[in-house]
């Protein structure tokens, strides 16, 4: 698995540093204390996606829900409140299902995508903040991207590189849709690009599996249906998910692939896909040559627990990315969700290592990490849409070990609340190809949403770093600068292209 270091002229970014105070516990303890459960305790929930829609410094929490309104919970500090009704959401009792936050117009505030299911009347709604988040509109109707139907995983990107936000929206029900976006206008292109997938598609995610700095997407099909894999070619896309040995051919209608995660989990400077299913999980290894290995059993996540949303994250500040999985199984209240801890390092494979605590309150559905108090590890919100379930957050209480320090880069356009989505963000030590770590900014996951957030890195090194950009506009090149962890735990990074 070899990585290709880049050293081309590359551009030194404005950067923003803050140390912030000593990040909260992590290592070995696997901690997690429930959050405001008075109010987080509502059933029903199912998606959940972060962001700082009020441009207040820490992030918010958005949930759908089957069955009663939606939630926005503003961050005051740390502690939330529910100001969905506030702000201008409509207060829809349906089956919403999707979530994602992006700066689609470019005004420096944070708008977000949100669908529905089936067995509804209400088209799918995209809520345009008006401004630091104080009220929202639906703009969906004269954008033309109110569609009505099965929607699942929606994501914001900028698929053929030319600045601005273009909209993916999947479907259980029909056609899959790509929207692309021009001086404000929204056209279906999925078709004549060959992303118009007619299978059963319920979840997906985009990455540059192939390291030619554009978006490949993956999507996650049901009731049998083989899986796609679609390589971007210059704009035209390719399913050689069959070529590739990742599509599951033969599957029972009663099997199927669900919420998708990549990361690059045995830290070789290219990105893997885990995806949960119906039956057997895959571990996707990337081996940087265009390949998938399927290494699940190897490295012990494969299961067959009837997987819904899969979501990565290092919760315990090691190094090394971490998998949430949330089971479900209809009709069954409590059906247990996974925690696997990569141990990739010493023992060869992932450990289950899922809290009693939160082992009583399973996710079944929706899944994000997200360091919402900005103590420098990740907590954990989940979402469980039985009407006897909850939704819950948890924050992080574990130790994080003196050598680590944290690292946190936003990548940020120019003008714009958006990170560069796609971008892939990697930390070396200074002048040498030692990698520390790579991340992705979210193409949406964890089931059906899309997060806004800081990339969170926990390194093992005190020294000074070069962290390289990769962004998937054809108009930026690479790019790259350097800080120095030498002295405080936390810092905080903010590229502005």
């Amino acid at each position: 698995m070899k990585i290709s270091a880049f050293f081309s002229p590359l551009s030194l970014l404005p950067v923003v540093v803050l140390a912030a105070g000593q990040p909260s516990p992590a290592t070995g303890q696997h901690a997690f204390s429930a959050v405001q459960p008075e109010l987080f305790d509502a059933s029903g929930a199912q998606s959940v996606a972060w962001a700082d829609y009020d441009n207040d410094g820490d992030l918010d929490l958005a949930v759908t829900f089957k069955n009663r309104p939606n939630r926005l919970y503003q961050n005051r500090d740390g502690i939330f409140v529910d100001v969905a009704q506030q702000v201008g959401w409509h207060r829809d009792i349906s089956d919403a299902r999707v979530l994602a936050w992006g700066d689609y117009d470019g005004d420096g505030h944070l708008d977000l995508y949100l669908g529905y299911g089936k067995d509804t009347a209400i088209r799918n709604r995209l809520y345009r903040n008006l401004g630091d988040g104080k009220k929202f509109k639906d703009v969906a109707p004269e954008l033309g991207l109110d569609l009505i139907g099965t929607t699942r995983q929606s994501s914001w990107l900028d698929y053929d590189g030319d600045g601005d936000l273009d909209l993916f929206v999947a479907m259980r029900d029909r056609r899959n849709y790509l929207f692309a976006q021009q001086n404000g206008a929204f056209t279906n292109v999925a078709k004549k690009v060959g992303v118009a997938d007619p299978r059963r598609t319920v979840g997906a995610t985009w990455f540059d599996f192939d390291n030619d700095n554009d978006l490949d997407l993956f999507v996650a099909n049901q009731n049998g249906d083989r899986d796609g894999f679609y390589r971007n070619d210059s704009g035209v896309f390719v399913d050689i998910a069959q070529q590739l040995n990742i599509d599951q051919p033969r599957r029972a209608v009663t099997d199927g692939s669900v919420g998708a995660a990549v990361c690059d989990y045995d830290k070789d400077g290219d990105l893997d896909l885990f995806v949960a299913t119906y039956s057997a999980n895959k571990m996707y290894i990337n081996d940087g040559n265009g390949k998938f290995t399927d290494s699940a059993s190897e490295m012990k996540v494969a299961g067959n627990y009837h997987g819904v949303a899969a979501e990565c994250g290092d919760f315990n500040n090691d190094g090394w990315d971490d998998i949430y999985i949330t089971g479900y199984w209809s009709g069954i209240l409590g059906y247990r969700d996974y925690l696997y801890q990569n141990g990739l390092a010493d023992q060869g494979h992932f450990t289950e290592v899922l809290p009693a605590n939160i082992a009583k309150r399973d996710g079944d559905h929706g899944v994000r990490f997200a360091d919402y108090d900005n103590d420098g590890d990740l907590d954990l919100a989940l979402a469980s849409n039985h009407q006897q379930g909850h939704h819950q957050l948890f924050r992080n209480d574990g130790k994080t070990a003196n050598n680590i320090r944290i690292l946190k880069v936003s990548v940020l356009a120019k003008g714009s609340a958006n990170q560069l989505i796609g971008a892939v963000v990697q930390v070396y030590q200074a002048g040498t190809d030692k990698l520390l770590g790579t991340k992705m900014v979210d193409t949406g996951g964890g089931y059906n949403s899309q997060n806004v957030q800081p990339l969170h890195f926990a390194i093992d090194y005190r020294g000074k770093v070069d962290i390289r950009v990769t962004t998937m506009n054809k108009a930026l090149p690479a790019l790259m600068t350097n800080t120095d962890l030498s002295a405080e735990k936390i810092h905080r990074i903010t590229l502005v292209l």
